[in-house]
């Protein structure tokens, strides 16, 4: 039997690993504590099997695995609600608020300037100057860029089309990326566009009527496959698809599941990775405002794993997809993007 320590020694030993402990314990307990992060939904709201549900995955992992508390409030497509959605967060102890939707971003903007103490993420758009907002920006044009790729490749009609929620920079480098994807594959196929709802008005991404009705109509005239870049007026374009047993590509979460072997692929925007990772950086101290990139490099946009429609895809294709993306990360190939000034 191992002799025993002197009491002088076990109270050091003791001391020592009280001291390995407590900054664990103090982490813990304060992360439980002071952590309170709010979610301010886009158009569609929670529910869209998109962009908004693809952000709140993320989070709740950030829930899960950290135990922050993470709070919740719908908003309407103005000003005066999204004030007060915000002001609810707040309100209930939200030191923390990730925020969906470029028509948040006049009031996140305001509320910024007068409350310093609280931390905004802005998924998407780039909003600069903010010592307390971080934005996460995404190489849409990059993905969007093989899934024009395939679409290319796999039309029959030579007919493609793209449905836009708004006609706005950010939709327009999905379709700038897409078209040029097109082209490079398929040179003789044209892409025909469409878009719900002009610049400013963002309940284009909440009218699923409107994206069926738009679909419909392209389906009929000839089209074989649509790019929804909608939010949940793509889920319309989606049920078109169905309706007319034609190819579609969904967009932001995987959305293969909700047409299957109809959906080609999705361009995941991997706002569960942004969002989940931004808030690891606040709880450890290395928040930075400004940009936060995702991109192909570091998985921030992908294609979806195509369970559904991958056998009937030709494995030329698929090396060929392979190889634009391996391209693109190398820089030896140029996607184009919309440029636009901060707001």
């Amino acid at each position: 039997m191992a002799p025993a320590l002197p009491p002088t020694h076990r109270a050091t030993c003791a001391w020592a690993l009280m001291l390995l402990a407590l900054p664990l314990l103090l982490w813990g307990t304060c992360r439980a504590e002071t952590l309170t992060v709010g979610f301010l939904a886009g158009g569609g709201g929670l529910g869209d099997q998109s962009y908004n549900d693809m952000t709140w995955v993320g989070l709740a992992k950030a829930r899960k695995q950290y135990g922050i508390r993470l709070t919740y409030a719908p908003t309407e497509e103005n000003d005066a609600s999204r004030r007060q959605a915000l002001e609810t967060l707040l309100t209930g102890g939200a030191t923390v608020v990730v925020c969906n939707g470029a028509g948040l971003i006049p009031v996140v903007k305001a509320v910024a300037t007068q409350r310093p103490e609280i931390t905004f993420i802005i998924n998407d758009h780039l909003v600069q100057g903010f010592a307390n907002i971080v934005s996460t920006t995404f190489a849409n044009h990059e993905g969007s860029f093989l899934a024009g790729v395939l679409a290319g490749a796999m039309t029959k009609t030579r007919r493609i089309g793209f449905i836009g929620g708004v006609r706005m920079c950010a939709i327009r480098s999905f379709h700038m990326g897409f078209t040029q994807g097109v082209r490079f594959a398929n040179p003789d196929a044209t892409v025909i566009t469409r878009f719900i709802a002009e610049k400013g008005d963002y309940s284009g991404f909440s009218n699923p009527d409107a994206g069926y009705a738009l679909a419909d109509t392209l389906y009929r005239e000839g089209t074989d496959i649509i790019y929804a870049v909608a939010g949940l007026s793509g889920n319309g374009v989606i049920q078109a698809a169905r309706a007319h047993s034609r190819y579609v590509i969904g967009v932001d979460a995987d959305q293969d599941h909700m047409a299957r072997g109809l959906v080609l692929t999705s361009m995941m925007k991997r706002l569960d990775r942004a969002s989940l990772m931004e808030v690891e950086k606040i709880l450890t101290h290395r928040f930075q405002p400004g940009e936060s990139p995702y991109n192909l490099e570091n998985g921030g946009v992908s294609l979806s794993p195509m369970r559904y429609t991958r056998e009937m895809i030709p494995e030329a294709i698929h090396r060929q997809l392979k190889l634009a993306e391996s391209d693109i990360i190398a820089g030896e190939l140029t996607v184009h993007r919309c440029e636009e000034a901060p707001p």
